[in-house]
């Protein structure tokens, strides 16, 4: 009998250990691997495609034709969702997969001409643009038609398969792309109507891009070592919008950041050239008198199984009318719409070549950023905000103050190393803000022993940013309870108890507990999921159901080179960013940016405890990675 109890607790102890290693499985592994070996007709040479741990994409092959064929594979495998989502946003389609209420996003874009554009604009390429766009495809069908990744958990939720890429397809979402990076050409222009800002918010939310206005661009000469910086916002994208990317194909290297499913790279270095884009583009809102008889018009027919709809729209001399049209008889007052991507469709052949050494000449995006051939910065375009705090830094941005950390930036007295550059969370804007705020506190004001702690707080803080700073959280939410920009000591005074209490409440008493990476607690979202888009029983609504926001801590803020977003009730709140620089010299490309496992079990989990860490772009022993042969 003891025997046979040892037998049995041996057995026992065994299948727990066995439970526990599959737990440890499912909670870390990183889902399906890409296969070790490729045949294809489609590259003449041998060539391996690798995927960092945060899934950049690293390239060696033979010509620039084949590594386009590995690109469009390497963009699949790791951002095979993203790119098929952002595909049917621009066809129009959304709501074949999310119901009707994504209706009115599918409107905008048909009547926008995003896929349509698209077309044509594939059709006018240059031969050679067409086949090395050909190429890109070719190896993006090879990963996104695989049985792993349809297998895939947002696939086999809403029920289908990915369709086959067609290379104007890149095209369409970098238009879309354009689109949803395009603000008003002038403080003069007149907001977009009602509905179509509706749908259009809608759709960013959706695809959780939004609030690239905060964008900026910067320059560096750290001695020896000239460097490229740059801040990408990236709204409240729980999964990485840009792949980070390397191609070394023979002839020249490119390193930079690219946009999933195109060649578009707002941040690049090649053997020839670099360049960093502020990716903005132009759309303005005006106002003129029209007749229905003057304009042209076009329909649009959306359907699948269960809806069918024309959409119609009017153009008036090559600009789109939106809102209430004249009767047919007179002639009256008409709201048009025009942006960049109506006179420039695309900028792919700019990308293809900057990839080949050539700093990209763009029109769909505006061309504002900065350029290196050599032997200094220069600036390109006309963007809004130029800084020079010296011979050795540039910074580039359209960002207002309150979102840009020019003040910062300006008061740099020695080029700093760029590991320095990337980890500053210092804000010289904070500093007058500070002072404005104290000035309204004198010590005769303030009786309650709680809020003359606060001030203690806010008369030592250091102006930094940083993850374990109480200081920045009594300023940010004194700042957020405030009613609006005027200042008074009765104001102040009563905005000043209201930021103890709610501080108390919800971290507790102990004011070295407020930590500001804990109060400025950024939430994310996975792509596709947002509660408005589901419709109860349908595939979308399990969808929602398994893709939750997820919370992420960290230090940084929009004032300074760390991003960070503060404390705000704004639907529209830009969560996540991509922060990096590559090193002109070296070719060293590193970066920070949110990423969680959304599809990994436990991925979410941890998330929240694990802040954006500094990574660098490089090929190691443990990467994945496929080595693509010429088929015989």
């Amino acid at each position: 009998m003891p025997k046979r109890l040892g037998i049995t607790a041996l057995l026992t102890l065994i299948g727990v250990l066995l439970t526990a290693l599959l737990i440890v499985y499912l909670a870390f592994s990183a889902g399906p691997d890409a296969p070790a070996a490729v045949e294809t007709e489609w590259v003449s040479a041998e060539g391996t495609v690798s995927w960092s741990d945060m899934d950049g994409v690293i390239i060696q092959a033979g010509s620039l034709d084949d590594a386009l064929v590995l690109l469009g594979y390497g963009q699949a495998r790791s951002r095979s969702w993203q790119a098929v989502l952002w595909r049917q946003a621009a066809l129009g389609r959304l709501s074949e997969w999310f119901g009707p209420d994504a209706l009115p996003m599918d409107r905008i874009m048909r009547k926008l001409e995003i896929a349509d554009g698209a077309r044509d604009a594939f059709d006018a390429l240059d031969p050679d643009d067409r086949d090395a766009l050909a190429h890109f495809s070719a190896g993006f069908n090879r990963a996104l038609l695989s049985r792993d990744l349809n297998r895939s958990t947002p696939f086999l939720i809403l029920g289908f398969q990915a369709e086959p890429w067609e290379a104007w397809h890149s095209l369409a979402i970098e238009r879309l792309f354009a689109w949803l990076s395009s603000a008003p050409a002038s403080p003069d222009s007149r907001p977009l109507p009602p509905e179509w800002q509706e749908a259009d918010a809608a759709l960013q939310q959706l695809l959780h891009f939004h609030g690239n206005a905060a964008n900026w661009v910067a320059g560096v000469q750290d001695g020896a070592s000239p460097y490229m910086g740059a801040r990408f916002a990236t709204g409240s994208s729980g999964i990485p919008l840009f792949v980070e990317t390397e191609l070394d194909y023979g002839t020249g290297r490119f390193t930079g950041l690219m946009v999933p499913g195109t060649v578009v790279s707002l941040i690049g270095r090649t053997h020839a050239d670099a360049w960093a884009l502020i990716g903005r583009g132009n759309r303005t809102v005006s106002s003129r008198i029209g007749a229905l008889a003057d304009m042209d018009t076009k329909h649009h027919r959306i359907a699948d199984k269960a809806h069918e709809e024309v959409v119609v729209s009017h153009h008036l001399d090559g600009q789109l009318v939106v809102g209430t049209l004249p009767r047919a008889t007179e002639n009256a007052p008409v709201t048009l719409i025009s942006w960049n991507g109506q006179t420039h469709p695309t900028d792919t052949g700019a990308w293809l070549r900057a990839i080949g050494g050539t700093a990209p000449r763009t029109r769909l995006l505006d061309e504002d950023g900065i350029r290196w051939a050599g032997a200094g910065w220069s600036v390109s375009g006309a963007p809004s905000v130029v800084l020079r705090p010296g011979s050795y830094l540039l910074f580039v941005t359209d960002a207002q103050e309150e979102i840009s950390p020019q003040a910062t930036v300006a008061g740099m007295s020695v080029p700093p190393p760029m590991t320095e550059w990337m980890n500053t969370t210092l804000s010289r804007a904070a500093e007058g803000t500070l002072a404005d705020l104290l000035s309204f506190f004198p010590d005769s004001l303030v009786t309650d022993p709680r809020e003359q702690e606060a001030l203690r707080y806010l008369r030592n803080w250091n102006l930094e940013y940083g993850a374990g700073e109480p200081g920045a959280s009594i300023v940010e939410t004194l700042l957020f309870e405030l009613p609006d920009s005027v200042r008074s000591p009765v104001l102040l005074q009563q905005a000043l108890t209201r930021t103890v209490r709610t501080l108390s409440g919800r971290y507790g008493p102990d004011m070295s507990s407020w930590r500001w990476e804990t109060v400025q607690e950024r939430a994310v979202g996975f792509p596709g999921s947002t509660p408005g888009a589901a419709d109860g029983g349908r595939p979308e609504e399990r969808f929602t159901q398994k893709y939750q926001p997820v919370t992420i801590r960290a230090p940084g803020h929009p004032q300074t080179l760390v991003w960070g977003a503060p404390p705000s009730a704004d639907s529209m709140r830009v969560t996540s960013a991509w922060e990096g620089a590559i090193d002109l010299r070296s070719g060293t490309l590193q970066y920070r940016r949110p990423s969680v496992e959304f599809n990994r079990f436990l991925g979410t989990f941890l998330t929240g405890d694990r802040p954006p860490e500094i990574r660098i772009l490089h090929r190691s022993s443990t990467d994945e990675s496929t080595t693509f042969s010429p088929r015989d």
